[in-house]
């Protein structure tokens, strides 16, 4: 068994939050991609928010730690304080999906969600905080940087969430019109996919490429901030009413982002790298998604400065189209990346049998599956939705088993 970081002890905390809450979301995903359940708002609600905040968000916080290591000897006191901030924010995270979850059985009009939602504020707060404080003791480097800025971003967007979840739940926020609430409708799922995730994917990727010193790679770190760019313009032109001026600029900073992700790690991503490349292929299959990714946002950010996509009333085509956007970002993009940063941790750079069943499980199902729901087919649906799930559960359940003995050093 190889040897852990000495900041695994919190990581594995939220790693093991994240995974647990994550395998909801994986039952529902299937239930309904096999049309055999349909979930019902809360039920959905509760689903989105298990894999964003559930998963995403605890499982990259345990990534930070990891990140953050440096392989440097850290003082007992700092490891203690690094797994106090993730037990918290753990804590927080799956309380505000516990909340989504229970909607209206709760009395109080899903005032709960708020609630719980200010909490996780003040914890993401605290982490974000604790990241800044730490990267004072170790050498600044681009994946830093990225997850620094990710999670101001993240901070951003929860803020957006708990207006809204008051105004969902039936009472206004002083100083805030009603118009504005309505903007933030639209603003909040964006400002987390494009603010928080689009920027924490790339932050991943890079560390799982290998990551570098700032002063290594001055593009690297420009990228970070054009991407963290992109994630401001997208909020004020939600919040504004400029979604005409500024959308336009901001998906061609992601565009930016993208070309110099590939530019700079080129190296690492030419088909010859593929070859052999052991854990490493986790970011290079996270990289291929996130080309994907661009595409379709390209595709939505003209349809909806077109006026053609409304997200109050959206078609079937449309819903199928966000659907798919929703799954590359999460699945293909961000979940892959966050398996690897597992996968190399506990497994260094050799793939093991149980990183091949998951990686290649989830990325033909999870290709299948968004074909299938942007060409509207339920076949592909039905066919590739229990594939994803099944490769995905296979991996909470090795990587669970695996991470109950650690190795800490």
């Amino acid at each position: 068994m190889r040897e852990r970081p000495q900041l695994w002890r919190g990581a594995r905390v939220a790693f093991t939050g994240g995974l647990v809450v994550f395998t909801s979301t994986i039952v529902i995903g299937i239930l309904n991609g096999l049309d055999v359940y349909t979930p019902g708002h809360d039920v959905l609600m509760g689903h989105v928010h298990a894999g964003t905040l559930g998963w995403v968000t605890l499982a990259l916080a345990g990534a930070s730690l990891l990140v953050f290591t440096d392989n440097r000897v850290v003082r007992e006191a700092r490891v203690q304080k690094a797994s106090g901030v993730t037990t918290a924010l753990t804590a927080a995270g799956v309380a505000l999906v516990t909340a989504f979850y229970v909607g209206d059985t709760i009395p109080g009009d899903r005032i709960v969600r708020p609630i719980a939602g200010a909490v996780l504020l003040v914890a993401l707060v605290w982490f974000l905080w604790w990241m800044i404080r730490f990267q004072q003791d170790v050498a600044r480097t681009v994946a830093r940087l990225g997850l620094q800025l990710a999670f101001a971003s993240m901070v951003i967007g929860t803020v957006f969430g708990i207006i809204l979840g008051i105004a969902t739940a039936g009472r206004t926020v002083p100083g805030i019109p009603e118009r504005t609430t309505d903007a933030l409708y639209n603003a909040h799922p964006l400002s987390m996919i494009i603010g928080f995730l689009l920027l924490a994917a790339f932050a991943m990727i890079e560390w799982l490429l290998g990551d570098r010193y700032v002063g290594e790679s001055p593009s690297g770190v420009y990228q970070m901030w054009i991407l963290f760019t992109a994630g401001i313009l997208v909020n004020v032109a939600f919040v504004a009413d400029l979604d005409e001026y500024l959308l336009p600029p901001a998906n061609v900073a992601m565009g930016v982002g993208v070309v110099m992700l590939i530019v700079r790690r080129w190296s690492d991503l030419r088909p010859a790298a593929w070859r052999g490349s052991g854990t490493g292929l986790f970011a290079r299959l996270a990289t291929a998604f996130l080309v994907v990714y661009l595409v379709l946002i390209s595709v939505i950010v003209a349809r909806f400065i077109g006026g053609s996509l409304d997200l109050h009333a959206l078609t079937p085509g449309d819903r199928g189209l966000v659907a798919a956007f929703d799954h590359v970002m999460f699945v293909g993009v961000m979940t892959t990346a966050l398996f690897g940063a597992l996968a190399i941790t506990l497994h260094g750079t050799m793939l093991t049998l149980a990183d091949r069943i998951l990686l290649w499980g989830t990325t033909i199902g999870t290709t299948g599956f968004i074909l299938g729901l942007l060409l509207m087919e339920p076949v592909p649906k039905r066919v590739f939705s229990p594939i994803m799930g099944a490769a995905l559960l296979f991996g909470v359940a090795a990587y669970l088993r695996e991470m109950r003995t650690p190795k800490e050093r």
